[in-house]
């Protein structure tokens, strides 16, 4: 083998390699999953929310107080924006409260990310938002970010943004819509369907609390689109909050009826981009050289 020989098969060999490495850590790979398919309401539905973590797509959920026996209701509490590209492994989570119950109420957010924006959430200084960007390598997160524009803006990060390593996959994090479940689903259309007790509801959506809170009244709807995909899911959650020994509002007198609806919108499946939020963040170089190693690693 002649000198250019050996160079240009060098050449090669190190453009494979660095081909290879550049699709692991930008996590692109390849992906076409199956449409959800199913027989009875329930498998339909069932399918379509496992699909969900298979497609990329993006989730838009707005919460209104509709009933409060303690105080105002009818009002636009908070907004939640989901962007899930799961071909390339990446999730953006951004939470927005803008008007808050008094009191002690349960946060209506599914998941981890949710209850602790609505945790840290200062009644008295709002809008607040949140703001949390997943890759397999790495975690991005800002509690106290900068409010976008609307719900569907790309978000930014605030000055207490930091960066650090994420070893595991996370993005269950974020919760589910409709959990694994037996109960069966009423038809309200060919493609709706409807649970309205109480029982079946607590099997089906994720709850931050004991089922012992649950009114009679829950009920939650799902709308799936022509490809059996998960459209749209009203969460219709009745609350009983009982009186807490320590309650510096004074609002939990008695037992309080807290009545929340949750409307979520699913669309952009198949396009639907997770872009890094707008903004630095703190790290450090062991977290950079961690994420790098297990992207690297992972795919």
């Amino acid at each position: 083998m002649n000198r250019r020989q050996f160079l240009a098969g060098a050449g090669g060999a190190v453009a494979a390699v660095g081909g290879y490495l550049g699709l692991r850590v930008t996590d692109i790979r390849p992906y076409d999953p199956d449409p959800p398919t199913g027989e009875t309401p329930r498998e339909r539905v069932v399918a379509a929310a496992r699909h969900r973590y298979a497609a990329d797509h993006r989730a838009v959920t707005r919460v209104r107080i509709t009933e409060d026996s303690a105080g105002p209701a009818g009002y636009d509490a908070a907004t939640y924006c989901e962007r899930h590209q799961h071909s390339r492994r990446r999730h953006t989570h951004v939470f927005t409260t803008r008007r808050q119950p008094p009191g002690r109420v349960p946060n209506p957010f599914y998941g981890l990310f949710g209850h602790f924006h609505w945790g840290i959430v200062d009644r008295d200084d709002l809008p607040h938002t949140s703001v949390v960007h997943l890759t397999d390598g790495s975690n991005l997160a800002s509690w106290d970010a900068p409010t976008p524009a609307s719900v569907t803006a790309r978000p930014e990060l605030g000055s207490d943004a930091i960066r650090a390593a994420n070893q595991a996959v996370a993005s269950g994090m974020g919760g589910e819509w409709i959990r694994p479940h037996r109960t069966e689903w009423d038809a309200g259309g060919d493609r709706t369907f409807l649970v309205a007790d109480r029982d079946g509801y607590a099997q089906i959506v994720t709850l931050p609390f004991g089922v012992g809170r649950l009114g009679d009244d829950c009920r939650v709807t799902v709308t799936l689109d022509d490809a059996g995909r998960l459209a749209r899911v009203v969460d219709e959650r009745v609350l009983v909050v009982r009186p807490r020994g320590d309650d510096p509002d004074g609002t939990d007198d008695g037992p309080r009826t807290v009545s929340y609806r949750i409307v979520t919108e699913f669309d952009e499946y198949g396009t639907a981009t997770a872009s890094r939020p707008v903004g630095d963040a703190e790290t450090t170089v062991r977290a950079r050289l961690s994420s790098l190693v297990t992207d690297v690693r992972r795919y």
